[in-house]
């Protein structure tokens, strides 16, 4: 929830407007002995200033306690009213010490005029209107840019993603072991080579499919890193083991695209594989809704180039679309990260 305080732009506004307002204020009420006689200009000047900037943070007070508690668009008008009907009792009681209370206290001698009083009142109405207008005007349009701020955010970091999975699948070594493995394969197994040739396509469909897409399935996702998996496997053999348990009910579920290729490139890229040590790494979700995804940790002594890119790119996005943040967990066995799925 917001703090009920000002931010430094309305504290300027406050400090730009309320002098001279009280200033016209004051002339209105006093005439020309506001300007002549200086003891008079002092001290209702001071009084009328702390009057109007009591009335000026009570309605901002309003203001921040209604955006709190009314933040969303279809709550809009029982916001505006409810507003409008405490600014309106607190410029009311504002005026009304100024009119009243100056004649009351025979304040620098101010005798009460109840016209001048009634068109106080007017035009506190119409500028309390006019306020809130631009308020809600002003309100509207740092919503509205927030929004498109976030849709370009979230875009920048969707085609950071595809980059990142482009690069991962395309750059030369990658393509070359592919085809040196296909290779090898069509001489020494033909059936496997073409199971391996299908495989490729379809990662690369896989990536050219979804560069479009904001959110793919878990079904959609979990084909892709089994056809991914498969390239990695002719690699590495039975270094690698992936495991996915996933419950038929989360299928639908939806997550970014590319959100596990890099979680479970990230894991062969930081670990030690070997046949008779194996990375393994497992893909499940849980009841709640959530997908987990480990390895065992077997990391390489060499220092691994990294630009720490990959995580964060997720973590982004999750933040970007309001969702819960993952959750990243190193324990010095086990590295594992929590991810929510969207339902559809």
């Amino acid at each position: 929830m917001k703090l009920l305080t000002f931010s430094k732009k309305e504290w300027l506004i406050m400090l730009i407007v309320i002098p001279p307002v009280s200033i016209v204020i004051n002339y209105f009420l006093f005439g020309n002995k506001y300007f002549v006689d200086l003891g008079t200009f002092l001290l209702a000047t001071i009084v009328t200033l702390g009057i109007l900037m009591t009335v000026y943070i009570s309605c901002g007070m309003v203001a921040i306690i209604m955006a709190n508690r009314f933040p969303n668009y279809s709550q809009t008008f029982k916001r505006i009213g409810i507003s409008l009907f405490a600014y309106m009792i607190i410029m009311f009681t504002g005026i009304s010490i100024i009119f009243i209370g100056y004649d009351y206290l025979d304040f620098q001698g101010y005798e009460f005029n109840g016209n001048n009083y009634a068109w106080a009142l007017v035009i506190g109405i119409f500028c309390n209107m006019l306020a809130t207008s631009m308020n809600e005007g002003a309100g509207f349009f740092e919503k509205w840019q927030a929004v498109m701020d976030e849709a370009e955010n979230l875009k920048k970091a969707n085609l950071q993603s595809q980059l990142e999975g482009l690069k991962g699948q395309v750059k030369p070594h990658f393509l070359f072991n592919s085809l040196n493995a296909l290779s090898s394969l069509i001489t020494e197994d033909p059936a496997q080579a073409e199971k391996f040739l299908d495989e490729m396509s379809k990662v690369y469909r896989y990536i050219l499919r979804s560069n479009d897409e904001g959110l793919i399935s878990v079904e959609a996702e979990a084909q892709f890193i089994q056809s991914y998996y498969h390239m990695l496997k002719t690699r590495y053999g039975d270094s690698l083991v992936l495991d996915t348990k996933i419950d038929e009910r989360f299928l639908s579920y939806q997550l970014p695209p590319h959100t596990l290729q890099m979680l479970v490139e990230n894991a062969v890229k930081h670990n030690v594989m070997m046949k008779e040590s194996p990375l393994n790494i497992l893909i499940m979700t849980t009841n709640s809704g959530k997908l987990i995804v480990t390895n065992n940790l077997q990391r390489k002594t060499s220092k691994v180039q990294s630009n720490k890119i990959g995580l964060a790119n997720i973590s982004n996005k999750y933040k970007l679309m309001k969702q819960s943040e993952i959750v990243v967990s190193d324990d010095g066995k086990e590295f594992s990260v929590v991810l929510p799925l969207l339902h559809p």
